[in-house]
């Protein structure tokens, strides 16, 4: 039975070629240390909280019962 070899050239190139691929993963590391730090930021966001607030007027039971 004859086996069929295929490669992925992205992965062959990657293995043949590491100090480039070094290269880009830095270049993109700092790239993304530059935007974050050139991002606008708020001093005092405004921070929404979802809440509700269930009220039963039932005295003398206690909040398990209800």
């Amino acid at each position: 039975m004859n086996k069929v070899l295929t490669e992925f050239k992205l992965s062959t190139w990657s293995i043949n070629n590491k100090m480039t691929v070094f290269v880009i993963i830095g270049m993109i590391f700092l790239a993304g240390i530059f935007s974050y730090q050139s991002m606008p930021r708020e001093s005092f966001p405004e921070i929404v909280v979802p809440q509700i607030y269930v009220a039963t007027p039932y005295p003398g039971n206690s909040a398990l019962d209800i």
